[in-house]
């Protein structure tokens, strides 16, 4: 009952976060254009707002907030500091306004983000010697990509089906699997993190970029540190083993613990799962960016690689599951970090809106993974010996000598 009591009680509080945070997205944004404009033809005149109907030469028409209909002079319309009508395009513009080309050039540019995904969740099962055969983990990716983007409880929901999915494939190595699916998914935040760094320091001069990527090199430096630090053997032995063994789920903890430092020992294949993770996150990027391109958004000055941090950001705040699907989140991160300096109110949404669907449209092929079971069921995989060393899980078993194991213990050690 108190446990029931309590999952709708974290759902709600999820679902009031998510209205308030949309609430103060969308703050502001007119679905039709509408123009500023004086009272009268005093340039000291009170402004009206009234929506835009038509725009003509010397003249536009608008609907004012009583209803009526007015034709008013360009001279009465009003100025930004810049010295340009205070003209703003609404959603419906924005959408109408999209180039088709860069929307096309997106589309292809995300292409290969999940295969790659599919490669990395194949490296970090082999570190732990589970063989799963390379296009199987891809499935797995698509499908988990669809579940991200489909069912609304955030952007880790498609991380319980992976682990399921993991985890039906081996009899003897299930907690590593779950073990492997969380660590892909740290691997992926940290790729996520060297794209906004290297956006930061190395290629944009915007000061508030360069914090981020500040920010996000101290971050990865401190992951990077405690991997290292948790290759060694004498920080192992520090490890509290007793207060673990009294945990619920004691022995589950304990080979997660022996899983993440199975995989720390295979360095070569970490530094390559982080590598790939920064080049997916690359890409998947530019295709978001190439969204803003085409909602003509300014990338004036080098503004290019200020969208690489920021939409890096975005995505890194909608990683925390505070919201469903991160929705709010992002958007509310994106009106923070673009508007009056890259576009105005109605493009930075209708770019989150793109965003969301470039993600959804390259999900869809999961939808045949989750519904018709594209995976491989249990026993089809090759689990390698948990003793055997990588570069030998390859040979016959007639070239392989049986490894010793502690007969009091049913997990390989």
């Amino acid at each position: 009952m108190i446990a029931s009591l309590r999952k709708r009680l974290t759902l709600f509080l999820r679902l009031l976060l998510c209205a308030v945070f949309v609430a103060l997205a969308v703050r502001g944004v007119a679905i039709h254009d509408r123009v500023s404009f004086h009272v009268s033809s005093d340039p000291e005149s009170a402004i009206e707002v009234g929506r835009l109907l038509t725009e003509r030469t010397n003249d536009v028409v608008v609907q004012r907030a009583d209803g009526t209909e007015a034709s008013i002079p360009r001279s009465r319309i009003a100025k930004d500091e810049g010295g340009q009508d205070q003209i703003e395009r609404g959603l419906l513009t924005a959408f109408r306004q999209t180039d088709k080309v860069y929307v096309l050039l997106a589309l292809l540019i995300f292409v290969p983000v999940t295969p790659l995904q599919g490669l990395r969740l194949w490296i970090m099962l082999r570190a732990q010697d589970i063989r799963i055969p390379l296009v199987e983990c891809i499935k797995i990716s698509f499908g988990g990509n669809f579940l991200n983007y489909v069912f609304m409880i955030g952007t880790t929901s498609g991380d319980v089906f992976k682990i399921y999915c993991a985890a039906s494939h081996t009899d003897t190595h299930k907690t590593e699997a779950v073990a492997t699916i969380l660590l892909d998914r740290a691997v992926g935040l940290v790729g996520l993190l060297l794209v906004m760094t290297v956006a930061g320091l190395g290629l944009s001069n915007n000061p508030v970029v360069r914090q981020i990527g500040a920010a996000a090199f101290l971050i990865s430096a401190m992951l990077l540190v405690c991997l290292a630090l948790f290759t060694a053997n004498w920080l192992r032995a520090l490890a509290p083993t007793k207060l673990m063994a009294r945990l619920p789920w004691a022995e589950h903890f304990r080979r997660m613990f022996l899983a993440t430092c199975r995989l720390t020992e295979h360095r070569g294949l970490v530094f390559g799962a982080i590598g790939l993770a920064a080049v997916l996150q690359t890409f998947a990027i530019g295709g978001f960016v190439a969204c803003a391109r085409a909602l003509h958004m300014d990338f004036s000055d080098g503004k290019v690689w200020d969208y690489f941090s920021y939409i890096a950001t975005g995505h890194m705040v909608a990683a925390i599951p505070i919201s469903a699907q991160g929705l709010g989140t992002m958007e509310l991160t994106y009106k923070t970090l673009f508007l009056g300096t890259h576009g105005t109110l109605s493009q930075l949404l209708c770019l989150a809106i793109w965003v969301r669907l470039l993600q959804l449209i390259w999900s869809l092929p999961g939808a045949a993974v989750t519904m018709i079971g594209g995976w491989r069921k249990k026993g089809e995989a090759l689990i390698a010996n948990p003793e055997q060393p990588l570069e030998e899980a390859t040979q016959s078993p007639e070239d392989v000598t049986p490894p010793m194991t502690d007969p009091g213990s049913s997990v390989a050690k």
